[in-house]
């Protein structure tokens, strides 16, 4: 056997020697200073020094000697140009020491000959990533998709798509992306803000523990994990009681945010859990970003909305010079919320009007229930005048609205004034012929003229009797 190859390659030289000495014949004036391209020999010899090259390109390449890589990995792509992976690694080494234009000049061409080169599409998309060219990043990897389902390719569409605000695609690549990589902290903080955008507080809250869990840590996403606990009503979570030795009330003491101390007892706080919208906003505070107007008018809002009003009222009080003039009618709608909290319904209702001032066409409708919902409370606490007085606010701001005129009418009756009783009601019929309370409401107008007329005919019996 080695015989035959021993013959075989001395056939092979022979040949080769044969052919040299018929060109050396052939041009005997001068010798040749090319061989001919079609010589198997040649393109051998020339296959070898391009793989040599390249060989000695990669490996610059992987030490970080980028320089000496272009110029070894240049000589490999010229010395045969059929080589895909050349250009590729070529391209790479151009990259990575900055030159981004031939690296994408190189990556554009691999792609017009070669449609489903996966790792050049992916280096020619990063290459678009870094200079936030999006839409060329979705263009050159969304058909690179019926090829290969990978990692890098669905991130990097993700980010573009997310970049060019297209949240729905971006959501499902982030989504295929974390399947592929669900070790990716960032991913799932992307997605979390996806989720936020969209309403979806619950998923929201879910990606953006995933992110923690995986080491992104920062203000802004203790913020967005708060807001979205926030949405979900989840304001305080459940509370516990819990001893911190020289705690502070409204401080972060390790899994706990400390509400306020139990009466009584020495370093024994109630607290909320990590796991809630006070403890996140409150993290999110101490780790940097308190002097945001933004994020402490959340933090009053979350004390607002679990019926703290006392809190609330004190931190909208502070807050209002720092609030900007385009979010001031929301913050006096919920400061007027925090006032009717605390008993000031006076407050509450110029805070309104001032909130509608800036907004009629939000906030307009809410002057009536806020009359009623004062009226209410004086009801409660036996101000019958009182009573009486906001519900005729109420009638006087919605005049066709027939239950404000039922309940003043109940509230004359209580009051004895029966003339006034009448016209409430009649106004009511008057709005709603076929009212449910039809017959009801006939049968005391009755009542009451008749009573009427008949305490007018004896106050006329009792003068004529004096006279």
């Amino acid at each position: 056997m080695r015989t035959h190859i021993l013959i075989a390659t001395l056939g092979f030289f022979a040949s080769c020697s044969l052919v040299h000495f018929a060109l050396a014949e052939a041009e005997t004036d001068t010798v040749p200073s090319k061989i001919s391209p079609a010589d198997p020999c040649s393109q051998t010899q020339v296959q070898a020094n391009a793989e040599k090259q390249f060989k000695d390109g990669r490996k610059a390449l992987f030490q970080g000697k980028y320089r000496l890589a272009i110029d070894l990995l240049k000589k490999a792509v010229e010395e045969d140009k059929t080589k895909t992976s050349y250009r590729l690694h070529l391209a790479r080494a151009y990259y990575y020491a900055g030159n981004e234009e031939e690296a994408e000049k190189l990556l554009a061409d691999i792609l017009k000959e070669t449609a489903d080169h996966v790792e050049g599409g992916q280096l020619l998309a990063e290459i678009y990533a870094k200079q936030k060219k999006w839409k060329d990043v979705a263009k050159v990897l969304e058909p690179l998709l019926k090829y290969r389902h990978d990692y890098p390719t669905y991130h990097l569409l993700a980010e573009a798509k997310y970049n060019l605000n297209d949240y729905e695609k971006a959501r499902k690549y982030f989504e295929e992306a974390i399947k592929l990589n669900p070790e990716s902290g960032s991913d799932h903080y992307q997605l979390g803000n996806i989720y936020l955008a969209s309403n979806s507080f619950a998923l929201a809250a879910e990606s953006y523990q995933s992110a923690l869990r995986l080491g992104v840590d920062t203000p802004v996403l203790h913020y967005k994990l708060g807001s979205a606990y926030f949405n979900l009503r989840n304001y305080f979570g459940k509370i516990s009681v819990v001893t911190v030795k020289a705690g502070k009330t409204g401080t972060i003491s390790g899994d706990w945010y400390l509400i306020e101390p139990v009466p009584g007892k020495t370093d024994v706080f109630r607290a909320a859990p990590k796991a809630c919208a006070v403890y996140q906003v409150a993290k999110a505070v101490s780790d940097g970003i308190k002097d945001s107007p933004d994020i402490q008018f959340l933090f009053a809002n979350i004390y607002l909305n679990a019926r703290r009003y006392k809190q609330a009222y004190e931190m909208f009080k502070k807050l209002e010079p720092t609030i900007p003039k385009k979010d001031k009618a929301l913050f006096y709608y919920y400061h007027a919320q925090s006032a009717f909290g605390v008993h000031r319904y006076d407050e509450y209702l110029e805070l309104l009007r001032k909130a509608i001032k800036l907004d009629e066409a939000t906030y307009s409708s809410a002057l009536v229930d806020a009359y009623l919902k004062v009226a209410d409370r004086h009801n409660q606490a036996g101000q019958l005048g009182k009573y009486i007085q906001f519900l005729a606010k109420a009638v006087q701001e919605s005049p066709e609205t027939a239950s404000l005129h039922l309940k003043l009418g109940h509230a004359f009756e209580e009051a004895q004034e029966y003339a006034k009783a009448i016209a409430q009601w009649q106004m009511v019929l008057d709005l709603e012929p076929d009212h449910p309370k039809r017959m009801e409401l006939l049968n005391l107008i009755g009542k009451y003229r008749k009573q009427l007329t008949e305490n007018r005919g004896q106050r006329t019996k009792d003068r004529g009797q004096i006279i």
